[in-house]
């Protein structure tokens, strides 16, 4: 029943991605905390041995229905080493290798955080470009018309279930992060299955999940030069560089029988070439009651030693994940049913349900990672960039929206029927939390009836955006954390998915156009003029007669940079480059074709040099013309 109502919410909620950029930090000082903290801190649990850590997974197999069977019997037939004897994990710091040159000359990847990295599918160092395709790394080497590709790798063998998703360059480090999974097989007999794979012997779920960095020398990109693979236990979430470091968030659920004596078959396990070490202990933190046998997985990879410095893993799991240069945090959606009492009505006995949905919020230090506090708040977040920290508060953005339902049972009849309440409700909120995870302000009640589409935070600033019919955009003051303060109200038709800070002033939005009946026409862009927050006012809109981009929905997508005067995203009819100015608005200034259903396109530019990154190639536009001087095919 509770994934049945998890559903249901997740599916009501219809909350979308949003925006990438790195924000500013506004010319505005926090001030005292005015209000008493409502207590919404959670107690942490920590492990100090292994048998307690068998024991709550055990307790939240129970919790979640469990599941049960021996079919984890590769992984769990490995001499796992014990872990005083594994790799050393620590916390040492590094210095901050992928920070570009100042002053440099090209693009990076659209982040939300200024200074930490995201990974994506296509970076740069200002001189070549680094692709995934399908399962290799290719490398091109930027030189305007004379753009060429240098280098093809297989990052995998195509045939072992791992897929690469996202990349990193870090000094004379390349690194991809990789994802792997093994499917159980119907077999009955299992010294047959065995011999097929030693995997599982369960069918229809994964016998394993790891997550794997692939670390390769680039001193020279022209030939770079595979180094050992480190991993972890559980399916990619998301990662983060930062200072040398890259920091991966994997879920791992256990599947398989729990042996008190084997912490490799409840405890995640590390790698590094062929071995496995498990997690120490103290390492693994639940929060508060894990609902589930899942953990997030977190470990931080140094890239210049090649080695796991540090790790923590939460049993309980989490969904989305934000970090800035001082900490992570985890995101977990906990769905509610509360019961009534049983009553009687006609022939039936009734049950009424009262549904609704929170966010378990928790803390994690980065040097070392350790939980640091974990609190709950009402409502769900839609993506990071609900969430934000500033002088050691965290804001969050939820919408939360309350189901009900009645079960009316004929005993005699021998069946039940289901009717939905007519009470369901939608509101959204604005939490601010101490360390400790107590929420000392909030504006609720926002927007009733509404989702949350956008959030982007500003300094002292927060903008929301809402739909249903029409579109929203609110203004929050967040300078006095105790009392969060609304400025200013702006209704438009449609809604913007992705909000981002263009200058001073200014704020660009990315979303729909829709009519007043709230039916979605197409895609349009917006700029906001937020000079007086008080009063903000829509400067410029435009309708683009497009109806997708992958931007709407990934911020790595889009290519947005102030400086340059530049607004690039894939759309369904190719890529598309924009500009603005307050008094033209906005203009395009090139449209460049990919291959047939070609989303995956990324633009960087290197100079006066504007690199189209598509499935089958390159394409490179002059930025003082905006023609296209020259098309590198991808070459086998």
């Amino acid at each position: 029943m509770r994934k049945f109502i998890a559903v249901i919410l997740s599916a009501a909620l219809s909350i979308a991605l949003l925006t990438a950029a790195a924000p500013r930090t506004a010319a505005v000082k926090t001030s005292a905390v005015k209000k008493p903290a409502v207590k919404s801190a959670m107690t942490v649990s920590r492990y100090k041995t292994y048998a307690q850590l068998c024991a709550a997974v055990k307790k939240a197999q129970t919790r979640e229905g469990g599941y049960s069977g021996a079919y984890f019997g590769a992984k769990n037939a490995m001499a796992l080493e014990d872990s005083a004897a594994a790799p050393s994990v620590s916390a040492s710091q590094t210095s901050d290798s992928s920070a570009a040159a100042a002053g440099s000359d090209y693009s990076r990847t659209n982040v939300q955080v200024a200074g930490v990295d995201e990974g994506d599918i296509m970076k740069t160092d200002g001189k070549y470009i680094y692709v995934i395709h399908d399962d290799d790394l290719i490398v091109f080497k930027a030189d305007g018309a004379a753009t060429k590709q240098v280098a093809r790798i297989a990052v995998t063998d195509g045939n072992n279930g791992q897929y690469p998703s996202e990349l990193y360059v870090s000094g004379d480090r390349l690194a991809v992060v990789l994802g792997s999974y093994s499917i159980c097989y119907a077999m009955e007999d299992k010294a047959a299955a065995a011999a097929v794979s030693n995997d599982c012997f369960l069918p229809g779920y994964p016998s394993e999940s790891k997550t794997s960095v692939a670390l390769y020398d680039i001193t020279d990109p022209e030939a770079p030069k595979a180094m050992t693979s480190l991993g972890q236990d559980g399916s990619v979430l998301t990662s983060r560089l930062l200072n040398g470091k890259l920091y991966v968030v994997s879920n791992y659920w256990v599947y398989s029988d729990v042996n008190a004596s084997n912490p490799g078959t409840f405890a995640p396990q590390l790698y590094r070439g062929g071995a496995a070490y498990s997690t120490p202990c103290e390492k693994i933190t639940g929060v508060p009651v894990p609902e589930s046998p899942s953990y997030v997985v977190i470990c931080a990879y140094d890239l210049e030693k090649d080695v796991i410095s540090d790790t923590s893993s939460v049993l309980g799991g989490g969904d989305t994940v934000y970090m800035n240069s001082d900490r992570l945090y985890l995101i977990d959606s906990d769905y509610s049913d509360v019961e009534s009492a049983r009553r009687t009505e006609g022939v039936y006995s009734v049950v009424d349900h009262r549904c609704f949905n929170s966010t378990i919020i928790t803390r994690i230090g980065l040097s070392p990672l350790s939980v640091q506090s974990a609190g709950k708040v009402p409502g769900s977040v839609g993506s990071s960039y609900y969430v934000d920290e500033q002088n050691g508060y965290t804001r969050i953005a939820t919408t939360n929206y309350t189901y009900s339902y009645s079960i009316y049972s004929d005993a005699k009849q021998g069946f039940d029927n289901y009717k939905s309440g007519d009470d369901n409700t939608t509101a959204n909120a604005l939490y601010v939390l101490d360390s400790g995870m107590n929420v000392v302000g909030k504006a609720e009640n926002i927007a009733p009836g509404e989702n949350i589409y956008s959030v982007r935070y500003d300094g002292a600033y927060a903008y929301l955006c809402t739909f249903r019919q029409i579109d929203p955009l609110f203004v929050y003051d967040l300078s006095n954390p105790g009392a969060p303060k609304k400025l200013s109200e702006l209704k438009l038709p449609g809604f913007s998915e992705y909000l981002h800070v263009w200058s001073d002033g200014r704020l660009f939005g990315l979303g729909q156009s829709a009519t007043d009946e709230g039916r979605v026409t197409g895609m349009k862009m917006v700029m906001f003029d937020i000079s007086d927050k008080a009063n903000v006012t829509a400067a410029s809109s435009l309708e683009l007669g497009e109806g997708y981009s992958e931007a709407l929905y990934n911020p790595h997508a889009i290519l947005i940079d102030y400086g340059r005067n530049l607004i690039g995203f894939p759309t369904d009819s190719g890529y598309a480059l924009y500009s603005y100015t307050d008094g033209g608005g906005f203009a395009k200034l090139a449209s460049i074709q990919g291959a047939d259903w070609d989303y995956n396109m990324r633009g960087a530019y290197i100079g006066n040099c504007l690199y189209v990154v598509g499935s089958s190639g390159v394409t490179v536009i002059d930025l003082g013309s905006f023609q296209t001087v020259g098309n590198v095919n991808i070459a086998d």
